[in-house]
């Protein structure tokens, strides 16, 4: 009601907007529209009373949004409490669900909308300042929760004004959402010609739902997770990027780890071979060396620990997620870290000798989810 009025009384045509959009059901629905329907009656009668309770909210709801929109300092307390005495009559509540035939328009200088799916995706509401979001599925979609940020349309001039009221659990999701987002438009910055488009999820969220992507087109790499290619080659043509690697890592020493710079971690990753002809498509060395910067921007991780151990009796194909380690081999490298373990085979006969490569990502409630 403060900022409306604020909004109101520098502009007259300024019609503000508020949305209860906590549940599916349209009983609650109901509910909330009947309490509402009681606050606009008791508002417009208390605030001519100039009734203590009613003014001391208002009053800290001014305080509140002084404190982030200091123009509203210009304004007197008492001449909003005035206006909203004026027009808090025309408040208009509205329920918007499939049930009915209301639309989002803001009439009236006061309009109050309460509302389930119909309030989801593609919806706009002009000059919303005030959300009270409740939803929370077991499962929150990333794309839909941003579709609902679109209810507040683009109005950086208001940022002060608006509020947005949700349970503990579902700020963390928004959260979440946020970093995951951050992530994916440096990716996009970094890599504008589309070589890899991969996001960051924290637990308990999902991209996108499964049912509109196509099978096996999304790979993900889980923390606390090991991944490896599932054989490499070993022919003549690695050679050249066998002995680069090999100079690479000449002063780490062998069953040993070196701190690395997470770009050079990622060049290692680059260098390495895997024979795609083995591949189960969890391994993608793009994938890896972008998701390890990804977690890199995110976490403020600046270097990880390269594991090295030279001519091992590797031949075998391994699962991708199953790892080229001997058991306990992982704890050589703090858990705390991004581990990259690079194994360079023996020569044998017509094989040459080549680096293996394992990356480890740190213990957490994450993943990255990435196209193949």
């Amino acid at each position: 009601m403060i900022g409306a009025t604020f909004k109101r009384t520098k502009d007259a045509d300024q019609n503000c907007a508020f949305l209860c959009h906590v549940s599916t059901r349209t009983a609650d629905h109901k509910h909330i529209v009947d309490l509402l329907r009681k606050y606009k009656t008791d508002l417009a009668v208390d605030v001519k009373a100039k009734k203590a309770a009613v003014v001391d909210r208002l009053r800290a709801a001014y305080d509140d949004l002084a404190a982030t929109h200091p123009e509203l300092k210009d304004t007197e307390f008492e001449d909003l409490v005035t206006a909203i005495g004026f027009f808090s009559p025309g408040i208009t509540v509205k329920l918007v669900n499939g049930q009915t035939d209301e639309d989002v328009a803001v009439k009236s200088p006061y309009n109050l909308f309460v509302g389930g799916n119909k309030l989801g995706r593609g919806v706009t509401i002009r000059n919303l300042l005030v959300s009270y979001y409740g939803r929370h599925p077991k499962r929150p979609q990333a794309d839909t929760v941003l579709q609902h940020a679109r209810m507040y349309g683009y109005r950086r001039q208001d940022i002060g004004l608006l509020r947005l009221f949700l349970p503990p659990q579902l700020h963390t999701v928004f959260r979440a959402i946020n970093k995951m987002e951050r992530g994916l438009r440096d990716l996009i910055a970094r890599k504008p010609d589309e070589e890899f488009r991969g996001v960051y999820v924290e637990s308990g969220l999902s991209p996108t739902r499964k049912n509109i992507l196509a099978p096996g087109s999304i790979g993900v790499y889980s923390g606390g997770s090991n991944y490896n290619p599932a054989q490499i080659l070993r022919d003549e043509t690695t050679t050249s990027s066998t002995e680069k690697i090999s100079k690479k890592l000449e002063q780490v020493p062998n069953k040993g780890y070196a701190e690395m710079s997470i770009e050079d971690m990622q060049a290692l990753i680059r260098l390495t071979m895997p024979d795609e002809k083995q591949s189960e498509r969890v391994w993608n060395p793009i994938a890896v060396a972008e998701s390890l910067a990804q977690f890199a921007k995110l976490s403020g991780h600046k270097t990880g620990c390269v594991w090295v151990d030279r001519d091992r009796e590797l031949d075998a194909i391994r699962r991708e997620t199953a790892g080229v380690l001997a058991g306990g081999e992982f704890a050589n490298v703090p858990a705390d870290k991004i581990a990259l373990y690079m194994l360079r085979t023996k020569a044998k006969g017509q094989k040459n000798a080549a680096w293996w490569p394992q990356i480890r990502f740190p213990d957490g409630q994450y993943a990255f989810a990435f196209s193949v």
